[in-house]
């Protein structure tokens, strides 16, 4: 019986063990997935920036309610794009993955030039990120909070 008993237990624990992933590889991946997010933008290209979300995304914007689901996200990028030349220049400034969720906290610059013509607004902010593993094993974005503040001088 006692032996049964450790027998049972030492298969629970191993049945309980997270497996090991390859965290390393999956930081590279969030990476570059934001560096296809910084293109993306760079490229006025709010279709690509679109395929970057999971279905489900969340948005929260500063001084807005949150915004669920990307298709209001999307028509308001196309207008954005249509409207002005954007430049977004972003820092990775820590990544981390843990088991099918990832978080990244990023610093950005961003140059919004009206195409008509007008003043250049410039922006400088922090912008958190959680992604979430899709069943391909993509990552994507799944939430999202950025906060926008004077460039410093």
């Amino acid at each position: 019986m006692r032996r049964s008993l450790v027998g049972l237990c030492t298969l629970l624990l191993v049945a309980c063990y997270p497996v090991q992933q390859d965290t390393e590889a999956d930081v590279a991946a969030v990476r570059a997935l934001l560096a296809d997010y910084d293109a993306a933008v760079n490229g006025g290209d709010a279709a690509a920036i679109f395929a970057l979300y999971a279905e489900d995304a969340i948005s929260m914007p500063p001084d807005e309610a949150g915004r669920v689901g990307m298709e209001e996200n999307l028509a308001e990028m196309e207008e954005g794009f249509e409207a002005n030349t954007i430049q977004l220049t972003s820092v990775v400034d820590e990544a981390e993955v843990a088991g099918d969720l990832a978080f990244a906290r990023i610093t950005f610059d961003e140059t919004i030039t009206p195409t008509a013509g007008g003043d250049t607004e410039l922006m400088h902010g922090n912008w958190l990120l959680i992604l979430k593993r899709q069943e391909d094993g993509s990552w994507k974005i799944w939430r999202e909070m950025w906060s926008v503040f004077a460039p410093e001088a």
